[in-house]
């Protein structure tokens, strides 16, 4: 009987919190969403966007929560793509992601990128390390102002070097090799780098030059080895010794190449040189190419000629084997 009535005073006083007036309509289900998150590059839809997408504190991205539109795998491939196009330049590919995303360059978030395990992409790594870093509203606008700034006050340091009476350097000299050299180093620099211009000629881009640069670096730093009786000569000439090699054969191979493309058929280059100085059709002195393999007058001389001799009775000479120097007719 106790236990019968503790049960009725327990469902009396649950029934007394019950709200009677309720009604279902009032009553809040869960909400339930099917929303997705395409990448703008696979088109793979994703349930949510963290951990699948990288954040990005560049306004464009404000009115997608924040978050770049292309996946973090797609970053990863598209990173390692422009790393070949490249020529295994990583931090051009890094750069070429940024401007694709907006997303600022920093240099100390890439060197702290070098750190990477075998199951991360580097790109990975940066965009980590300069989430740590970045500022609000930084984009790769950021980049080109950084740089800029930084060509600025290089150029006016290299200037006032330049204009310095003391110094009797050239301007193209320091801009070629930096500031920071003695007189005596950039004089020995540059003895080095004419040497390269005469036995190589000058450079034909951008990389070569580099070549010619970093030859000139390394034989200065041999050169000081020696005076100070460095004991550390013998793995910086072994160093000299395959760089120097490696960069010969490159110029040697790049020179071959270049010899080899500029060889066509002397046809194919008349063309050429038509093509590219004034379209043939439009040249202002058409005879000069009109019958430029003469065979038009072959035709005339040595086929047209003799037939009509046979059809009408003429005796027509060919004016080359004519030494009368009149025709008979």
């Amino acid at each position: 009987m106790a236990a019968k009535k503790q049960l009725k005073k327990t469902s009396s006083a649950s029934m007394s919190k019950i709200n009677k007036n309720a009604k279902l309509s009032e009553i809040e289900s869960p909400v339930v969403t099917d929303e997705t998150y395409r990448c703008s590059c696979c088109g793979h839809k994703y349930p949510k966007q963290e951990g699948n997408f990288n954040v990005s504190k560049s306004p464009i991205y404000a009115g997608n929560n924040g978050y770049v539109t292309i996946c973090k795998k797609c970053l990863c491939k598209l990173f390692e793509q422009y790393v070949k196009f490249f020529d295994k330049d990583e931090y051009a590919a890094a750069e070429r992601i940024c401007q694709i995303t907006d997303m600022v360059l920093d240099d100390d978030a890439w060197d702290a990128s070098r750190k990477i395990t075998a199951s991360r992409n580097r790109m990975s790594t940066y965009i980590s390390k300069l989430n740590l870093r970045q500022t609000e509203g930084e984009t790769y606008s950021d980049t080109l102002i950084r740089r800029w700034e930084a060509q600025v006050e290089n150029a006016e340091s290299i200037e006032a070097a330049a204009e310095n009476d003391d110094i009797e350097i050239s301007k193209e000299t320091i801009q070629r090799f930096g500031l920071g050299f003695d007189d005596n180093a950039y004089k020995v620099m540059e003895n080095e780098y004419n040497s390269w211009v005469d036995k190589y000629g000058e450079p034909i881009d951008k990389r070569q030059e580099e070549l010619y640069t970093s030859m000139c670096y390394l034989k200065y730093n041999l050169q000081q080895s020696v005076q100070n009786n460095n004991a550390s000569i013998g793995p910086l000439a072994n160093s000299y010794k395959g760089y120097i090699e490696a960069a010969t054969t490159e110029i040697e191979d790049r020179n071959k190449k270049a010899e080899v493309e500029v060889e066509v058929a002397p046809l194919g280059m008349l063309i050429r040189d038509i093509e590219n100085h004034c379209p043939a059709e439009f040249y202002k002195d058409k005879k000069l190419y009109a019958d430029f393999d003469k065979l038009k007058e072959y035709i005339t001389r040595f086929m047209a000629r003799p037939l009509r001799n046979i059809l009408t009775g003429s005796k027509e000479l060919d004016k080359e084997y004519n030494l009368s120097g009149s025709e008979e007719q």
